[in-house]
């Protein structure tokens, strides 16, 4: 039997167990040997050991984007070096914040780490500066945890109907279905709800609404529009 014949005689959740497997396989290669992955009526469990927070954070990510899949429980255990210390930490953070060639605005952005955990603070320009400093810092051996605790230089200046206006032109400059997407701006605060037809155009529009002045937080409630049987 090959591997299609396979796949057509395992159970729905079977199904998910091997695709989850296979881009697991394909996307991360040998750091995907210890992850183990387990499914139950839709809800993946991910468990096992991963060098980085990077890491435990994509294999999630690959799992959310496999049809069928409800939730993920990610139980994945970070390995920890016990000669790795908290100062070691916060300098390899900081290294890798300063030698961002592809956003200089991780530059100025301060670092403190308790057990492991990085908190990020000081200002940034964009919500985006702050997710692409909590990427790069997640890629840091020994961290556990990265907590965003930056302000928006801009908040309070840029206002509500501005950051609206800006976010629906980018949308609708945007190569896909933005135009089914609803925008709700309060104080800063992005809500995105509405329908697009897949889940690259809903990670899309909460890149855009992110890379937006004025814009403190961003909260994705967009869904897949079903299509009509």
């Amino acid at each position: 039997m090959n591997k299609k014949e396979k796949k057509e005689h395992l159970s729905k959740d079977e199904l998910i167990v091997d695709l989850i497997k296979d881009q697991l396989e394909e996307k991360m290669q040998a750091s995907s040997m210890d992850i183990n992955v387990t499914c139950r009526s839709g809800v993946v469990n991910l468990s096992g050991f991963v060098d980085v927070l990077k890491e435990k954070k994509f294999a999630e990510n690959i799992a959310r984007k496999i049809n069928g899949v409800k939730k993920v429980e990610n139980n994945l255990t970070i390995g920890v070096d016990s000669q790795i210390t908290d100062k070691h930490i916060e300098k390899e953070v900081i290294n890798k914040l300063n030698n961002n060639k592809i956003n200089d605005k991780t530059h100025g952005i301060g670092v403190k780490v308790n057990d492991g955990v990085v908190n990020l603070v000081g200002h940034v320009d964009k919500v985006k500066d702050a997710h692409i400093a909590m990427d790069l810092a997640s890629q840091v051996r020994g961290v556990k945890d990265v907590v965003n605790n930056t302000e928006n230089i801009n908040k309070g200046i840029i206002d509500d109907v501005s950051i609206n206006n800006a976010i629906r032109e980018r949308l609708n400059d945007a190569n896909f279905s933005g135009e089914d997407i609803v925008c709700d701006v309060v104080d800063g605060k992005v809500t995105l709800s509405g329908y697009t037809k897949s889940k690259r155009e809903i990670e899309l529009a909460k890149e855009i609404a992110m890379d937006i002045e004025g814009v403190n937080k961003v909260r994705n409630k967009i869904q897949i529009r079903k299509r009509n049987k």
